[in-house]
């Protein structure tokens, strides 16, 4: 078994039905038709734990048909405007946010031959499971999600595109020499936030309910016991008593920032006492990201410089001559 990895499989055709297949395989069964005569298409995919999210650029104008999804929630994020319509015999409607395809009716989409799309793909126990992690006992009791939801979905897809999009881009800047339990932490972190993302563009549920002030230093003790695991806002909403939805409002009204946002800041922290005081001829500024729960090198290094005002690296050589 290979000591590193890159999360992100890339394939490249002009071949409408290799494309086809690579998708569905990963998704769900659709038709494509074009008139071109040779397209210029890419596809990409990461396997989350029990989730798959795809990339699909057709590099030619073609349409897609879908047929219901059934058990499967399949949702589309489009990144160039997408015509959309659920009959062949209805104008499409332009979209540029995420969408759920139809479980009960067709689907069919023009995509921009060159943007392409992004597509999460879950099942509906998985999604259920998670469901009550995000939104609570008392918000489940239909089990199945967006069976009723129409193309919108609901005023949450924003986040939702917005959500697809940010992930979508780190893991695609994760290098290959990346270790590969870095790289399965971050593919089990990506794949809780995509669906809590899916959740709440889907169930626009009512306002959460209001969570007591003391609340905030429970929060702050856990993360500053577990920042160095592979943590996903379901498990900290679960391991403080509540649903993602009232931790991300106490979390706002308490420290006015997100739950992610928090715990960035706490490992930045973490981070930096462990540069200070570490010998750097036993530890390399990576070892010690990944030792604080950090996945990404690059961007830590980025937001760690927005913080101290200066790399990692030289905060590293300055503890080594202080």
């Amino acid at each position: 078994m290979p000591n590193s990895m890159a999360p992100v499989f890339n394939l490249t055709s002009t071949h409408a039905t290799v494309l086809r297949d690579e998708v569905a395989r990963r998704t769900t069964p659709h038709e494509i038709f074009t008139r071109e005569s040779s397209l210029n298409g890419k596809v990409a995919m990461v396997t989350m734990p029990t989730s798959r999210f795809v990339f699909v650029r057709y590099g030619g104008n073609v349409t897609v048909e879908a047929p219901p999804t059934g058990d499967r929630v399949v949702a589309t994020i489009p990144l160039g405007p997408m015509g959309v319509s659920r009959d062949y015999h209805v104008k499409p409607e332009k979209f540029a946010s995420g969408f759920l395809l139809s479980q009960s009716n067709v689907t069919v989409m023009n995509p921009d031959p060159w943007a392409g799309a992004l597509i999460i793909a879950s099942d509906q126990e998985k999604l259920h499971t998670q469901k009550i992690k995000v939104l609570g006992e008392s918000h489940t009791e239909n089990s199945r999600l967006g069976t009723n939801s129409d193309l919108g979905m609901a005023a949450g897809n924003q986040w939702l595109t917005h959500t697809c999009r940010s992930l979508w881009n780190l893991a695609s800047a994760i290098p290959a020499e990346t270790p590969v339990l870095v790289v399965e932490n971050f593919l089990q972190v990506m794949e809780d936030n995509l669906l809590n993302a899916l959740i709440l563009a889907v169930e626009n549920s009512t306002a959460p309910s209001t969570v007591d002030g003391h609340r905030g230093r429970i929060i702050i003790d856990w993360i500053d016991t577990h920042f160095s695991e592979p943590l996903t806002v379901a498990d900290l909403a679960a391991a403080v008593a509540l649903s993602v939805r009232q931790l991300q409002a106490c979390v706002q009204d308490q420290f006015s920032m997100t739950p992610i946002e928090l715990l960035t800041d706490v490992r930045l922290s973490k981070l930096h006492s462990a540069l200070l005081t570490s010998d750097s001829d036993q530890r390399t500024v990576a070892s010690l990201m990944y030792s604080v729960g950090f996945t990404h090198l690059g961007r830590t290094s980025q937001i760690y410089r927005e913080k101290y005002g200066e790399s990692p690296s030289h905060t590293l050589k300055r503890s080594m001559h202080g």
